[in-house]
């Protein structure tokens, strides 16, 4: 926790280029100022806000299983529905960010390496609700949870992989177009971050863009994230300290973004 403050900290001090300030690409400035700040005006949908809070409340039991990243805060084996939303959902900005994001990018397949409980998952379908979303869980109940909510959601063509990551993973890539989204928010540890990632960047095609979650969350996801930037392949970082955007636009010239979001 007190790594977190610090780097917390530090992210402040190193933050730069406020909605757009000192960025000469006329395709980065319009997604930094237009999408991650909004200046657009995407409003994820009324329906999908209104069920991520409902689902806040919700106290119902969940186990929380061994696979995927635990809380920080609660280390016990069953919690409450409204626990799990809160304390290792997206948050309703972040969410938001994930609709504006495939909003604004159009992509050909939406990728996502950790379901949880759907929620995210909500987000990134209703921001293209015709685009075939794969999302992967390794947890059985967490699956099961956000399947059905996906299907009280009646969200498009979205198919939820239960199994090991790596394994699911390695099904789905055979298929992935060049042109995607991948929200990786699976195993939180560095190896298997550098691998998840890593091969999401070598089936992408000219354009694809990767959203990195919780790169912070501790030393070895934040060791991951400092070694991804350095790849060839990477055209532009953005550090949004919650979560990192990997832009893979080959006509992009190499470049970081420390912001404030």
């Amino acid at each position: 926790m007190l790594w977190r403050i610090i780097t917390y900290i530090l992210h402040l001090f190193n933050r730069r280029h406020r909605k757009g300030h000192g960025i000469h690409s006329p395709y980065l400035f319009k997604f930094v100022n237009g999408v991650v700040f909004n200046q657009l005006r995407l409003t994820a949908p009324g329906r999908i806000l209104r069920q991520h809070r409902e689902l806040k409340r919700d106290s119902s039991m969940i186990p929380v299983g061994k696979l995927g990243a635990t809380s920080n805060v609660d280390a016990s084996q069953e919690r409450s529905v409204g626990s799990f939303v809160r304390r290792s959902s997206v948050s309703e900005k972040c969410g938001a960010l994930l609709y504006r994001i495939v909003k604004w990018f159009e992509p050909e397949m939406i990728i996502e390496l950790g379901s949880g409980l759907g929620i995210s998952t909500l987000y990134l379908a209703s921001g293209s609700p015709e685009t075939p979303l794969h999302s992967i869980e390794g947890n059985t109940d967490r699956a099961s949870f956000a399947a059905q909510l996906i299907c009280k959601c009646d969200l498009g063509p979205v198919s939820v992989h239960w199994g090991e990551m790596d394994e699911k993973l390695d099904e789905l890539l055979p298929v992935i177009k060049g042109r995607f989204v991948a929200f990786v928010d699976g195993n939180h540890e560095h190896e298997p971050t550098l691998q998840y990632v890593k091969a999401l960047v070598d089936c992408a095609g000219d354009e694809a863009l990767i959203i990195v979650d919780d790169i912070y969350w501790s030393k070895g996801m934040y060791n991951a994230w400092k070694e991804i930037i350095e790849w060839p392949e990477v055209r532009v970082n953005i550090d949004l300290f919650q979560m990192g955007i990997l832009l893979l636009r080959k006509d992009l010239h190499k470049a970081r973004l420390i912001i404030k979001f």
